[in-house]
């Protein structure tokens, strides 16, 4: 690392320790890798596409040492622009110990033929081939829904009239009524809520979305009880807010410093969350920009736990 250090919440690299039930579900949670910028457009902290490679092998020696993994769940942009030869690399480069699920994002969806792209090339980020779908962990279920950008269905142009359509909204209520004896969990790749004033110190909240999208995924979560969790990527910054008792999240770029991913720990009675970086594990000299601090949040905003019912008691403080 550069002079201009990470800070020491940021420099764990080994997830938070849970006391563990008698059985679990357990994934890791990436986003935001961008394979095949050149150079990488937006990003929060300094990002390293060129070493994309190095920061993957280190996640795979996580996940080797670690034989609890289940599975990792990528929340979108894993790669810059939607390419065949784009989508096969990122075929390749994930070609982990464990199985990857994806939810497209908006640079994965550049062509308006991206889905059919990735559902041929790629098929197996996608349980039962479609870009929507449901994991049943047995001691969890996982929605993913990926949110469009404009009137053409999941492709991206530069809008951002971030949106579910009445078809997902329809899945997702009858989903989540299907075993509500354990925790569910929704993701997308547009987050719901901004970062507060309180983690990054400006006077309006960061990065928000639109107010109908907002509006669409907290009516999900005020009418269904079993929703525990709702996953966002898109911002490159983690953050953790609990609204009408459901714990939303984002993470920040996998490929960005200090490269960092979240692990869940799931039972039927549990949800659990802690961040974890890759940069004390990489050799190259990456720069951390000191001054967004706020990027990697607050020891409130990299993690939680509860055991029992929803959320409600880990409210941010």
């Amino acid at each position: 690392m550069s002079d201009t250090q990470t800070p020491e919440h940021a420099r764990n690299t080994k997830a938070e320790s849970f006391p563990a039930p008698e059985a679990m579900t357990r994934f890791l949670y990436i986003a935001d890798t961008h394979l095949g910028a050149d150079p990488m457009g937006y990003q929060q902290q300094r990002g390293y596409p060129e070493h994309f490679g190095q920061v993957l092998a280190a996640l795979s020696d996580y996940i080797k040492a670690d034989t609890g993994i289940d599975f990792v769940l990528h929340g979108g942009d894993m790669i810059d622009a939607t390419t065949d030869d784009g989508i096969r690399a990122a075929l390749d480069a994930f070609d982990l110990a464990v199985p990857v699920y994806l939810c497209l994002g908006n640079h994965d969806l550049t062509t308006s033929d991206a889905v059919d792209r990735w559902l041929t090339l790629a098929t197996r980020f996608f349980p039962g081939g479609n870009p929507d779908y449901t994991i049943d962990t047995g001691h969890c279920v996982i929605h993913v829904a990926p949110n469009h950008w404009c009137d053409v269905p999941l492709y991206w142009h530069g809008r951002q009239d971030t949106h579910l359509s009445a078809d997902q909204i329809d899945r997702l209520s009858r989903g989540l009524e299907v075993r509500p004896d354990v925790p569910h969990l929704l993701l997308t790749h547009s987050p719901v809520y901004g970062l507060p004033p309180e983690q990054t110190g400006f006077p309006a909240p960061c990065h928000c979305s639109n107010p109908s999208f907002v509006a669409q995924v907290t009516s999900l979560a005020s009418n269904h009880g079993s929703l525990a969790c709702i996953l966002g990527a898109h911002n490159h910054m983690n953050m953790r807010a609990t609204r009408h008792g459901v714990e939303f999240v984002t993470v920040s770029a996998l490929v960005e410093t200090p490269f960092e991913f979240k692990c869940f720990e799931a039972s039927t009675r549990s949800l659990r969350m802690a961040t974890v970086a890759l940069a004390p594990a990489l050799d190259f000299g990456a720069a951390y920009d000191a001054t967004k601090a706020f990027v990697q949040g607050r020891s409130v905003d990299r993690s939680f736990g509860y055991d029992g019912g929803r959320p409600d008691a880990c409210s941010q403080r």
